[in-house]
């Protein structure tokens, strides 16, 4: 070979070289530009619940890319230990209550079994479809999901952290398997860091034991380890006679428990209508719950509840196989660090505060919906309706401020005691300007067919013409139904001679709607009555 040769050959050689190393820092770039773009979003939500999910996926609808972090399940508290487990039981519940009550439709049943293993298994199986559905729109819409606890950085960077401590780790299915046992649940098993134009905190709540409680006290339990309780307590003592603890009582109580509700004021369920409240309380005592107001617990331990009876000034000892605390309940977010980011907290109540149109909180890219919110009242309802709001103001979707309805106002809810109470709207505190109603279903067909006349609609209507409803309260059987009526009613602002032109299907419990309608207007046909004030 020549010199010349030898020259153009090691030149060439050079060249590839420098070429190869080009193309190899290119490659290292693009993929540190992936990688980075893998862990930058457009919306990060914290918290897979009822505020989350709907957030993450309204979002995503809308063309933004979201992850969402969840330290427990999907689906968060609502899905997996509260509401759905809760009211699948109580589903049970109910059919019990129509055995005991068969004879009143000529069926005869002299006896049955409560076989509990069952009703587990039907609890699980909801659970499991109920967290299944809410993976299935996640993966739709291509949402990230990491499992871990989040910790904000600052207004638009969280570290995620493995989870040092599972909140259920003790708590088993009707085949002996933890919850987390699934393929669902893979946690993270070191350090990332994501970032996001926007975050939303949808973190929710979890129980928490007041200070009578003995410390490690295996007798006293929260509502999530009673559901999952290996069987049917013979006996069971229920502090705090508020929604849980009503529930709670009706549904054990069927389960045949015997059951002591204690609560320190002077009625059940304490922000509801006295009416609807003692009739709660009625039906309580009617299927044989021990009922005591007006009494402070002093400690609890191991069984034992010593309370003190404030109208007599004496202590009283009950004893029990289990003790549920259905009071305390606190959020799942660490307030101090949020404050030092500059985000305005309630220091009364431990929580949020935000713009209620937006769901905005003091810094403009965090949002804030559910439990950790200082105007929400954690029901479901108000919590989704939340998620709905921060991700249209996130996306821009629409002008929030023109469409926006104070939540507490229209927000239906229900309790779940049998027969079931709901409510909607906000009852006046002065009444000069307000007339009272009370809509009895004894004329309902529906209810007369089905022999379920016992229950009650209670209104609250503007004096002046034309009529609208102000707030309404009910207890029924249908009242899970019945409320959704009224609650849009409300929202669309409708006068109540309106309601009476619209057709409804007879002969349903629905109907009742219309029926008390007529009635308040002084139209009525099949109802006789008088107005309360």
């Amino acid at each position: 070979m020549s010199t010349t040769d030898l020259i153009d050959t090691v030149e060439l050689s050079e060249n590839v070289s420098i070429d190869n190393e080009q193309d190899q820092s290119m490659d290292h770039n693009e993929e540190e530009q992936t990688q980075q773009e893998q862990y930058q979003f457009d919306v990060i939500v914290i918290g897979s619940g009822p505020g989350g999910y709907t957030s993450a996926i309204r979002c995503a609808q809308l063309g933004k890319s979201v992850a969402i972090i969840e330290r427990d399940l999907l689906g968060g508290h609502a899905v997996n230990w509260g509401c759905i487990p809760l009211n699948a039981m109580i589903a049970s519940a109910r059919f019990i209550r129509l055995i005991h009550e068969s004879v009143r439709y000529g069926i005869n049943i002299s006896s049955h079994r409560i076989d509990y293993l069952r009703i587990a298994r039907h609890r699980d199986e909801v659970v499991k479809k109920a967290r299944s559905q809410i993976k299935k729109f996640l993966e739709k819409y291509h949402i990230q999901v990491y499992t871990g606890v989040a910790n904000i950085i600052d207004k638009n960077h969280i570290i995620i952290k493995p989870i040092q401590k599972y909140t259920y780790i003790n708590v088993y299915d009707a085949d002996g398997r933890n919850p987390y046992e699934t393929d669902d649940y893979i946690p993270i098993r070191a350090d990332i860091e994501i970032s996001g134009k926007n975050i939303i905190i949808a973190s929710g709540i979890e129980y928490n034991f007041p200070n009578f409680v003995e410390t490690n006290d295996t007798k006293t339990i929260d509502p999530t380890q009673l559901l999952w309780h290996k069987n049917i307590p013979d006996s069971l003592i229920i502090i705090g006679g508020g929604v849980l603890g009503c529930e709670f009582a009706s549904l054990y109580r069927h389960l045949r428990s015997n059951i002591i509700l204690i609560e320190k004021n002077s009625r059940l369920l304490k922000f509801m209508d006295e009416q609807v409240s003692f009739a709660v309380e009625t039906r309580l005592k009617d299927i044989g719950v021990e009922i005591i107001l007006n009494a402070y617990v002093e400690r609890v331990s191991k069984g034992e509840v010593i309370i003190q009876l404030q109208q007599t000034n004496t202590k009283r000892t009950l004893l029990s196989s289990l003790v549920v605390i259905c009071t305390g309940r606190k959020s799942t977010f660490d307030y101090e660090n949020l404050q030092n980011l500059g985000i305005n907290i309630d220091q009364e109540h431990s929580t949020i505060i935000i713009n209620e149109s937006t769901c905005q909180t003091s810094i403009p890219t965090i949002y804030a919906c559910g439990g950790v919110v200082s105007s929400c009242w954690s029901w479901i309802p108000c919590v989704i309706h939340q998620g709905y709001l921060a991700a249209n103001r996130i996306s821009e979707y629409e002008d929030n401020s023109k469409s926006y309805i104070p939540i507490n106002l229209v927000t239906p809810f229900v309790i779940n005691v049998i027969p079931a109470v709901a409510s909607v709207g906000e009852v006046p505190k002065l009444t000069d300007d307000v007339l009272i109603y009370t809509f009895k279903f004894q004329s309902n067909q529906r209810a007369i067919i089905d022999n379920q006349t016992w229950g009650f609609i209670k209104m609250w209507t503007t004096r002046e013409e034309p009529k609208k409803f102000l707030a309404v309260q009910l207890v029924h059987e249908a009242a899970a139904e019945i409320i959704e009526y009224y609650s849009m009613i409300i929202s669309l602002n409708i006068p109540l001679r309106e309601i009476c032109l619209l057709p409804f299907a007879h002969p349903t419990y629905t109907e009742s709607v219309k029926e008390a309608c007529e009635y308040v207007l002084g139209q009525s046909m099949n109802y006789e009555g008088t107005y309360l004030n």
